[in-house]
């Protein structure tokens, strides 16, 4: 099997790491789903990421998840280091750009847990800097491999 038939991979936003304008994915079709972020700059100005639900990808109904999702992080990624850390597993996470400005987090959702009628999820923000860059990025892993996958960003 390859990747591109076993996993979702679908682009949620690119660009300045204040006021991210995060796309909005639906697991029904999906066993599990990670939201992968990439922060890299060097201006001090947290970013905080919060996991969010909704009822439609349209952005209906949208909370703050019920329950905490497990979320790792790669707290100085770069060329010296690869390894993602499980961090307390919680509905926000914030990068702490002083501490280390280039990092990755991964944000891991079981639709199980998400609240009843609610099926779909994104990251909301607050604080960042605009001259700082995030990439979120989904991977998805679907209920029924092979070509095409069902379509993550459709209800």
């Amino acid at each position: 099997m390859h990747i591109s038939q076993t996993h979702k991979i679908v682009q949620l936003y690119q660009g300045a790491a204040n006021a991210v304008s995060c796309d909005i994915v639906s697991l029904k079709n999906f066993h599990r789903g990670a939201i992968v972020v990439t922060h890299t700059g060097s201006s001090d100005t947290d970013l905080v990421l919060t996991v969010k639900e909704a009822t439609a990808v349209a952005g209906t109904g949208a909370q703050t998840v019920a329950n905490n999702v497990d979320i790792y992080a790669d707290v100085d990624a770069g060329t010296t280091s690869d390894v993602l850390v499980r961090q307390t597993a919680a509905k926000t996470y914030t990068i702490d750009t002083g501490v280390a400005p280039n990092q990755v987090v991964v944000f891991e959702i079981d639709p199980d847990a998400l609240s009843a009628g609610f099926d779909c999820v994104y990251l909301d923000d607050s604080g960042g800097n605009a001259s700082n860059v995030v990439n979120i990025t989904f991977i998805g892993v679907p209920r029924y491999p092979g070509l095409p996958l069902a379509s993550a960003i459709t209800d």
